[in-house]
């Protein structure tokens, strides 16, 4: 039993479990799914975690900022695509960052309705780390290194994948996965495990007991050759898993946004012949579609570029430049 969908983890999880086919493992889906339950279980681990508290009101979320100190973090206890997800810096805003993070909750399964979690933020870099979880053995498949929005939000605009990323070899990063997913009873799975690289050690932001989601995948093929979809299958099935690195090389994609609220009217996309290492470039939206920035909407995506090269450093400059070439036609909200 698979989905890639977010949504639906928790309900293949039993399904599959109620089959006696090869899952997540018996509540590990919802450990994964409830950000609350998941933070609780990985301290109760003695992982490094963010300070963290569950608010039921502003004032709930208030106090706890308070004690935490600014900037803090508000999100939805189980939704994805960091949907609802929002840095507040001051008291003065903390009653509106609740507002988001708790209505967004609402979109997402009833259980985890109502609230938000409000974290401490911490600072660095953050990377994911993928992997396969084969009758609760982890296995590291790629690096992901992840590109983001403006704040106060944490859309993703882009990532990179590298087959030789030095953090695949990182000991501190690799038992901080591993360690985590004990503690949250994973045992067949593909995971997307977000990481904080902060002074003091990587911090687990999230884990996800799904396949990647956004260009991820595909980025991971046109980089080491893994096939995630197919590794996601096999796992589901209880089958070998084909693990083969087929390519060692570099690459990412950007996507671009639109920028203000108002109707998508068109897209610049780079030409292949001026851009060597592009794969693909595409609209992500059809003319006339109305988009609106967060917290009014998300993913306000309305195109992208994908690039493949040999080394990093060819493929961060590939992406730059066809980058570069991109604009956003939006006649903008009156």
């Amino acid at each position: 039993m698979l989905t890639f969908e977010e949504m639906f983890l928790s309900a293949a999880s039993q399904i599959a479990e109620g089959l006696g086919l090869p899952s997540l493992g018996p509540g590990a889906a919802e450990n994964c799914r409830d950000k609350e339950r998941t933070r609780r279980l990985l301290t109760d681990a003695g992982l490094r975690q963010p300070r963290y508290a569950f608010a039921r009101s502003a004032e709930e979320a208030a106090s706890v900022a308070a004690e935490f100190g600014y900037p803090v973090v508000l999100k939805p206890r189980g939704l994805a695509g960091s949907i609802g997800v929002i840095m507040v810096r001051s008291p003065a805003d903390i009653e509106e960052g609740y507002r988001v993070a708790s209505t967004a909750a609402r979109v997402g399964a009833a259980r985890h309705g109502g609230g938000a979690l409000v974290e401490e933020f911490l600072d660095g870099p953050e990377i994911a780390v993928d992997s396969a979880v084969i009758s609760g053995r982890t296995v590291p498949l790629y690096i992901v290194r992840k590109r983001f929005g403006p704040h106060p939000f944490f859309e993703e605009t882009g990532q990179t994948i590298n087959a030789d990323d030095s953090m695949l070899d990182d000991a501190e990063v690799l038992e901080t996965v591993r360690s985590a997913f004990a503690a949250l009873g994973l045992r067949n799975a593909m995971t997307h495990t977000e990481i904080r690289l902060t002074a003091d050690g990587p911090v687990i932001i999230e884990v996800n007991g799904r396949l990647a989601g956004d260009f991820v995948p595909h980025l991971a093929r046109l980089a080491t050759g893994l096939d995630g979809a197919s590794i996601a299958a096999q796992v589901a099935c209880g089958e070998p898993a084909d693990l083969e690195r087929r390519v060692r090389g570099s690459a990412a994609h950007q996507i671009v946004y639109a920028d203000r609220d108002g109707t998508f009217n068109a897209v610049d996309l780079p030409r292949a012949e001026s851009h060597p290492h592009l794969v693909d470039a595409g609209p992500l939206l059809a003319a006339g579609t109305e988009v609106a920035l967060p917290p009014r909407g998300y993913m306000a995506r309305c195109g992208y570029a994908i690039v493949a090269a040999p080394t990093a450093e060819e493929c961060d400059a590939a992406l730059a430049a066809a980058v570069a070439d991109m604009s956003v036609d939006i006649t903008p909200s009156h």
